[in-house]
């Protein structure tokens, strides 16, 4: 159950963990695996922010390897292309790793990428990518790649018949990735066991000031939802908020450094030709960025855009131009399929929390770790751009970190693996702290992504629930008003 506010007040805690996204319950499960007092918060709800908005792919690291512009970009930049060989070799190992551990959430695609003569990247420059790839790897996941010459890859790959420049293709080359199938319940699956093991884990509680005392933090709080306030104590916090950390890090007296520049990513989805299903397609758009065409269910949807983003992150959605650009993307790579935004079954986007870099107005895409001591703030660590699939060792690589400072109050303790049981909805509204509709649809049952977006289900779902979570009528009606509203707010196609 969600603890109360005074429960948590009432304790002291070896490590406060601020953003129950997809990395901070990593960084929670595996802290209190180590022995320390975990209190683990968000100001929305577990898995809300980036870890549910993303392209949802566990990368193997090719997108890396495409600088986003000539490859002489790396000869006069050689220590990025070094950052870009370690981000290759942990998405690697961290694919290796989630496939193996948890293969229930993780679907295996075939992914085409079409190689054209006039292309960026010649035929034996993607052979040197895949080899450095497996080079890096630790073998156990195979990558299957395959390069076909164009005249067999015509006759016989799926999105074949669509392409567009045919006469100039070279090739087309072939691999397994994977997917992400439920990143919301990797989030939840992480919080609820890091809880099981006695972490405090609590939803919808945000850091509103912050402290420091000789003994540690003292971290002002407040109910998103209730408005109720407390105060807790930690000796050390882990700001893990995605791209809130500037934000939270406001939250003391002390004056850091920026961390994180926010970048937005948009994609729309679409019902593509039944032969296509299973199948996604790399690209590179026309501004040199990666683009896809990923399966999705029995849909699939194209993107992600790239473009600077300052609003308001729970907010970010596929506007006007982005649906323009995407639209445009996809007809340049599936002419003949004539795709209009008729055809367009929904949208989303989500703000990648990259590292901040007044070299890089786009922002740095190499994980960082901040030890802020040096900012003057002892004992307390920031987080950037952490990755949706290397979640697991960026959270022991986060208690790594904290163990240089802080060392945790109890011994180690072996406890259950993150559940792999999709629980049934009595369970979820008992045990999985659901205080609005949009918990359920979205996260706990994941409703938000089939192409209706389970609005003519809302209704039935919130009288569910409406006897555990203390709904009257009038408060059904408001919950499943807000759904809907928030649904074409994110979801919607934009004119």
């Amino acid at each position: 159950m969600r603890p109360s506010l005074q429960s948590l007040a009432q304790q002291t805690y070896d490590v406060l963990i601020v953003g129950a996204g997809i990395n901070g319950a990593a960084a929670a499960h595996a802290a209190v695996q180590q022995g320390y007092r975990v209190a683990l918060l968000d100001a929305a709800d577990y898995g809300s922010g980036a870890s549910s908005r993303s392209s949802r792919l566990l990368h193997c690291g090719l997108r890396y390897l495409m600088p986003g512009g000539p490859l002489t970009t790396f000869v006069r930049h050689p220590g990025r292309f070094l950052d870009v060989l370690r981000t290759v070799r942990r998405s690697m190992a961290v694919r290796s790793a989630f496939v193996l551990e948890q293969p229930e959430r993780a679907r295996p695609i075939r992914m085409h990428y079409p190689v054209y003569r006039d292309g960026p990247y010649a035929p034996w420059l993607v052979d040197v990518a895949f080899g450095l790839l497996g080079a890096l790897s630790d073998r156990k996941v195979a990558l299957d790649y395959k390069r076909t010459p164009a005249r067999e890859a015509l006759a016989g790959n799926p999105f074949a018949p669509w392409l567009g420049n045919k006469d100039k293709l070279a090739a087309i080359a072939s691999y397994t990735e994977y997917q992400f199938d439920w990143p919301e319940r990797v989030v939840l699956d992480l919080a609820l066991a890091a809880r099981q093991l006695g972490a405090a884990v609590r939803n919808y509680t945000r850091v509103t000031a912050m402290r420091r005392q000789q003994d540690g933090w003292l971290v002002d709080v407040s109910d998103s939802i209730t408005a109720q306030t407390a105060t807790l104590h930690a000796r050390a916090i882990l700001n893990i908020a995605g791209t809130q950390v500037d934000a939270v890090n406001a939250c003391a007296d002390v004056p850091v450094g920026r961390k994180i520049t926010g970048t937005k990513g948009a994609h729309i989805m679409f019902r593509l030709p039944s032969a296509c299903r299973g199948q996604g397609l790399a690209s590179v758009s026309s501004v040199g960025r990666p683009f896809y065409c990923m399966p999705w269910r029995d849909l699939h949807f194209f993107g992600p855009t790239e473009t600077l983003y300052e609003g308001d992150p729970d907010k970010a959605h596929a506007d006007a131009q982005d649906v323009d650009f995407l639209l445009r993307e996809a007809n340049s790579l599936f002419p003949s399929l004539g795709l209009e935004r008729s055809d367009i079954v929904s949208t989303w986007a989500g703000v990648r929390p990259l590292t901040y870099d007044p070299a890089l107005p786009m922002g740095h895409r190499s994980r960082r770790i901040y030890d802020q001591s040096d900012e003057g703030m002892p004992d307390m660590f920031s987080l950037s751009n952490g990755s949706l699939g290397a979640h697991r060792q960026t959270g022991k690589d986060l208690v790594q970190a904290l163990r240089q400072r802080v060392a945790p109050s109890d011994p180690p303790q072996a406890g259950p693996a993150p559940a792999s049981p999709i629980p049934d909805l009595a369970q979820i509204l008992a045990k999985e702290d659901v205080v609005l509709l949009d918990d359920l649809m979205t996260r706990r049952l994941g409703l938000a992504w089939d192409a209706g977006h389970g609005l003519d289900q809302a209704a039935g779902i919130a009288a569910v629930a409406a006897q555990s979570c203390g709904w009257d009528a009038a408060r059904q009606a408001e919950e499943v008003a807000r759904y809907e509203a928030r649904t074409r707010c994110l979801y919607g196609v934009r004119s």
